[in-house]
C-alpha cells in the first residue's frame, strides 16, 4: 500500500515539476511587423501600386466627367437617337468606372497579401527561433489575449534577433 502511495506521490510529483518548468511568452506581433525595416518597404511598394491604380481611376473620372458636361450642355441639340446613343456611352463609361474601382480593389488587397506575406513570415520564423532558443513552450499573440497568466514579452528579445534598434518609450505631453 505504501509503495502505491509512493509512485502515485512520484507521478503527481514529476507532473508539478515538468508543468511548472513549461515557459509561457507573449508577443505583441502588430508592434513586432510595425518597426520591422521589411515592413516599411512592404508598405512603399504597395502605396506605388495604389497611386498606379489611382492614376488610372482619375483618368477614367475625368474622361466621365468630361463626356457628361458634354451631354448634360449639347444633348438638347441632338436628335434623340444621338441622344440615346450618347447616354448608352455614358452609362457604359460609368458601368467600366464601377467595374475598373472593384477590381482596382480586389488587386490591391491580393497584392497587400502578397507583399506582406514574407514579412510576416520573417517575423514567424524570428519568433520560432528566439522562443526555442529561450526554452518557451507557449508564445501567445498579445492581441489574441484578454486574460493571460502571467508570461514573459518575447518582443525584446525578437527585436534583438532580427537587430531592430530598441526605441525609447515616448513621454506622454503635459
Amino acid at each position: 500500500m505504501n509503495k502505491v502511495i509512493f509512485i502515485l506521490f512520484v507521478a503527481v510529483f514529476s507532473n508539478l515539476v515538468s508543468t511548472a518548468q513549461t515557459k509561457i511568452a507573449h508577443i505583441n506581433t502588430s508592434e513586432l511587423l510595425s518597426v520591422m525595416p521589411e515592413t516599411k518597404k512592404a508598405q512603399e511598394k504597395l502605396q506605388r501600386v495604389q497611386d498606379s491604380l489611382n492614376g488610372v481611376y482619375s483618368e477614367l473620372i475625368t474622361e466621365l466627367r468630361e463626356k457628361d458636361s458634354i451631354f448634360t450642355a449639347d444633348s438638347a441639340k441632338w436628335t434623340p437617337t444621338k441622344r440615346e446613343v450618347k447616354k448608352g456611352e455614358l452609362s457604359d463609361l460609368y458601368t467600366k468606372v464601377q467595374g475598373y474601382q472593384n477590381e482596382a480593389q480586389q488587386y490591391l488587397q491580393q497584392k497587400e497579401q502578397e507583399v506582406y506575406a514574407p514579412v510576416q513570415k520573417i517575423a514567424l520564423e524570428a519568433i520560432q527561433v528566439v522562443a526555442k532558443t529561450n526554452g518557451y513552450a507557449y508564445v501567445f499573440t498579445r492581441e489574441a489575449l484578454i486574460v493571460a497568466p502571467a508570461s514573459d514579452d518575447l518582443l525584446p528579445l525578437v527585436k534583438k534577433y532580427l537587430k531592430i534598434p530598441e526605441t525609447p518609450a515616448v513621454a506622454p505631453k503635459k
